[in-house]
């Protein structure tokens, strides 16, 4: 299954305020169904997370933790991974622990 980038704006606007979320440690997920039958996924990180390279380090940690989970998951969904402050500074089991217990709690893996 291929997954697509939400770029829009108007597409993550519209997961924040109709999306489930699960907060974790680390990561913030939001989720929601879309008529597209493949998988959407964003990716952000504010400015409390730090300078442009530790944003960066945090997005791809991210996108390592969904890239390896992708066949697991249910199709159909836009997700956005949002990255919270401590993100940048954490090893990748524990952003992948979290970005996993978000997924897991917002029932998107295939049963």
């Amino acid at each position: 299954m291929k997954t697509e980038a939400i770029k829009l704006n108007k597409d993550f606007k519209r997961l924040y305020y109709r999306g489930k979320r699960a907060v974790r440690g680390l990561v913030v997920v939001y989720a929601s169904k879309n008529r597209l039958g493949v998988n959407r996924l964003g990716l952000t990180c504010g400015k409390a997370v730090g300078n442009a390279v530790r944003r960066n380090r945090a997005k791809r940690l991210m996108r390592e933790s969904y890239r390896l989970l992708e066949p697991a998951l249910k199709a159909g969904f836009d997700i956005v991974i949002v990255a919270r402050s401590r993100a940048a500074d954490k090893p990748y089991r524990e952003v992948d622990r979290d970005v996993r217990a978000a997924f897991q709690n917002l029932e998107l893996f295939l049963p």
